[in-house]
């Protein structure tokens, strides 16, 4: 049982127990005793100090009201980010009712924490975040990020607030939501409910606006316009690749495609926040809240960086349709692979639609897509299996966009051939918005409802194609489908590899295999990811300089003698050391007669 399931449960032990207020801080809730209120409305008043001599911490007060109750739960209901215990995020905290007198918290677990309150209309939370985290792709955009030279800020990761069905189950409505910021002299705000400004009041004043919101402090250079009368408002933090005009021109990109294939915008309003900030290239992630954006960028690209993140400027204004409209609200998470892997999908058919990559180009991205799928250890398993284990592994993770990537390419391929190009993968998601549109019933898509989507697209003839490519015969399904369309997958040969290792993780004290090439010596020889390594030829290893000190004078056909842990348990394996990367070129096959 994970942390949150046992949290879940110690809470709703406790509810039973006396119906309390519960308040969520970063995604943190507080919960309050049993009481009978009609109509009544509460209002929320925040200040964010940012002091220069303090760049590890973000000063928080919160200012809630009318309290009826004196007892508080406070606890985080979700953790997006990579955090160990509640403290972690709030390093200082304190309480206070009437008259400003503290209050004691007992903290029931990591995540779980309880304060009993004096009668008062009001409550004070006074609390800082630390805002430095180690780097992960979901916490650079997740966490609070602060630097010298701006803040960045996720609204759901730092502002306490009631519990949304406390407020609902009795009859309670926020009067309104207030953000005052306290910031140094040079800099801005540019936030997703306007910019340039130190104090906001958000309308409609709900929790769905406060937690959809992000948040920049610094330096920003915004910009206003119009795509097809839909508002929107870019702000960019320090210089990047190209000029700002540039940056502009592929968030509009982004939209008509969206808004070509759906004739509409799901949202009223478009908030892009697009940061430079991390040293070292490479670095860099997306998310997408309500109506508004957050790229985190490296400071420092080539041309070919660039491409890259205007692939990801394409996904994540994508997911304005595919996760706005089409629900990803799965408790189980079993459907992230559409809501990620077909978004990825379409930010490489939407960026050739744009004329931003060729043909060619378009190919070349879902070869590497393929590739990825091919060298998993996972690639076996099926999309709804590697989804649950989207946030837990990190295998699983990357899979569930590649997997899910190629598995819309392969029926996009497989509808056009089959229909005369009558049908695509865009029928899917047609059928899908006009049966099951999020944001008209609030019902959130289950997978009988998508394969039944898929059933009624593709029909009774090319419907197993689908489960096979969703299931264990992927690879199979997946080249038969390409050369059905003419298309045919050319094994290449990248770079040179040390154990057939594609990738040995993050840095850490050891070193780690996570992820080996398929079709290499040592893994035939029995190399698997999560291997460990200590010792090749007697000679200790912990970085890839010590692999090579390891291997000087060896030949290329020779094998090496290695002591590994796996599963906490040494072992002697002898492996061949050198191999090169196992690749695939998607393309088109030059004598097609055969397939007229």
């Amino acid at each position: 049982m994970n942390a949150f399931a046992k949290i879940g449960q110690e809470t709703n032990r406790m509810t039973k127990q006396a119906c309390r207020l519960l308040i969520y801080f970063f995604f943190l809730n507080l919960s309050a005793a049993e009481t009978d209120i009609g109509g009544d409305k509460m209002f929320l008043d925040y200040d964010v100090r940012i002091k220069k001599e303090n760049p590890d911490r973000i000063l928080m007060t919160a200012r809630i009201g009318p309290i009826p109750v004196n007892h508080l739960l406070l606890a985080m209901t979700q953790n997006y980010g990579r955090v160990e215990t509640l403290s972690e995020i709030i390093p200082e905290i304190s309480i206070y009712g009437a008259g400003r007198k503290s209050v004691e918290i007992k903290k029931n677990n990591e995540f779980l924490w309880e304060v009993d309150l004096p009668v008062s209309d009001t409550v004070c939370i006074d609390y800082a975040i630390n805002t430095r985290h180690p780097y992960t792709s979901l916490n650079s955009v997740r966490l609070p990020y602060r630097d010298a030279d701006h803040l960045y800020l996720p609204a759901a990761s730092a502002f306490v607030h009631p519990d949304e069905k406390y407020l609902a189950d009795n009859k309670i409505k926020i009067q309104r939501i207030r953000i005052h910021f306290d910031i140094p002299d040079e800099w801005t705000t540019a936030t997703s409910w306007g910019s340039n400004r130190l104090a906001y009041e958000l309308s409609p004043s709900s929790l769905e606006t406060l937690n959809n919101g992000l948040i920049g402090a610094g330096c920003y250079r915004v910009h206003s316009f119009k795509v097809k009368e839909l508002p929107v408002e870019v702000a960019i933090l320090n210089v990047g690749p190209c000029p700002d005009e540039e940056i502009v021109r592929i968030v509009e990109q982004a939209l008509i495609a969206g808004h070509d294939l759906f004739n509409f915008f799901p949202v009223s309003r478009v908030f892009a926040l697009i940061q430079f900030i991390f040293d070292q290239p490479g670095r860099g992630s997306g998310n997408a809240l309500g109506w508004s954006i957050n790229l985190n960028y490296g400071r420092t690209f080539d041309s070919l960086d660039w491409i890259k993140e205007t692939a990801h400027i394409f996904h994540e204004i994508f997911h304005f349709w595919n996760g706005t409209a089409i629900s990803r609200a799965q408790s189980d998470h079993s459907l992230i692979w559409f809501t990620e892997g077909v978004t990825r999908f379409y930010q490489y058919k939407n960026m050739q639609r744009s004329g931003i990559i060729s043909e060619e180009k378009y190919f070349q991205y879902i070869s590497r897509e393929y590739t990825d799928v091919f060298q998993s250890s996972r690639r076996e398993d099926s999309l709804k299996s590697i989804s649950g284990d989207y946030y837990a592994d990190r295998s699983a993770m990357a899979l569930t966009y590649s997997k899910g990537c190629c598995l819309a390419f392969a029926l996009d391929l497989l509808l056009q051939h089959a229909f005369s190009g009558l049908k695509n993968f865009d029928s899917v998601m047609k059928k899908i918005l006009e049966k099951y549109d999020f944001r008209v019933n609030r019902h959130c898509l289950t997978h009988d409802e998508l394969d039944g989507v898929f059933y009624e697209i593709l029909g009774k003839g090319l419907y197993p194609s689908y489960l096979r490519l969703r299931n264990c015969d992927f690879l199979q399904e997946f080249q038969s489908t390409l050369l059905s369309a003419g298309l045919e997958i050319e094994k290449t040969r990248g770079r040179r590899l040390y154990f057939g290792i594609l990738d040995f993780g993050p840095p850490s004290d050891h070193l780690q295999a996570f992820k080996i090439d398929r079709e290499s010596p040592a893994y035939q020889a029995g190399l698997r990811e999560q291997d460990i390594l200590l010792e090749i030829n007697n000679w200790k290893v912990k970085d890839i300089p010590d692999v090579k000190k390891a291997l000087q004078g060896m030949k290329e056909n020779e094998s090496a003698n290695l002591i590994i842990e796996r599963k906490n348990v040494k072992m002697r394996m002898r492996i061949p050391w050198h191999s090169f990367e196992t690749r695939f070129n998607i393309k088109k096959i030059r004598n097609q007669s055969q397939f007229k």
